[in-house]
């Protein structure tokens, strides 16, 4: 509810930056910058906080996905803990226990877990 509130005093803020005062005179004067700054200032804003954290999480998560072998033991996107059996060019084969194997996308490991943690978590 909070980023409405916020996103609706931005609105306000810049469309009265705009709007030029009426000051009864009838001078309209030459055209400001100051609106155009703001509004510069607020698309770089949005930018450095939304848009350019966002491609850089997919970037690494691309890595992640391109860098997967036979052996790795990874995580899914829903949670199932595997070893990764046999990688093809969209798809790999996780095993998840002696019996389970499921095929799936590369796009939804979520994580590759360091060597040995489904023997620890076994052990448990």
């Amino acid at each position: 509810m909070k980023i409405k509130n916020l996103s609706v005093l931005v609105t306000l803020v810049l469309v009265s930056a705009c709007v030029p005062p009426n000051d009864g005179s009838g001078d309209e004067g030459g055209a400001s910058f100051l609106p155009f700054l703001m509004l510069l200032t607020f698309f770089l804003f949005i930018y450095f906080v939304t848009i350019r954290p966002q491609q850089k999480r997919q970037k690494e998560h691309q890595t992640l996905v391109d860098s997967l072998e036979k052996g790795d033991e990874v995580m899914t996107s829903s949670g199932l803990v595997g070893r990764v059996e046999n990688v093809k060019d969209r798809y790999i084969s996780i095993k998840l226990n002696e019996n389970v194997s499921i095929n799936m996308q590369k796009e939804f490991v979520s994580s590759k877990l360091p060597k040995g943690t489904i023997n620890s978590i076994e052990s448990q």
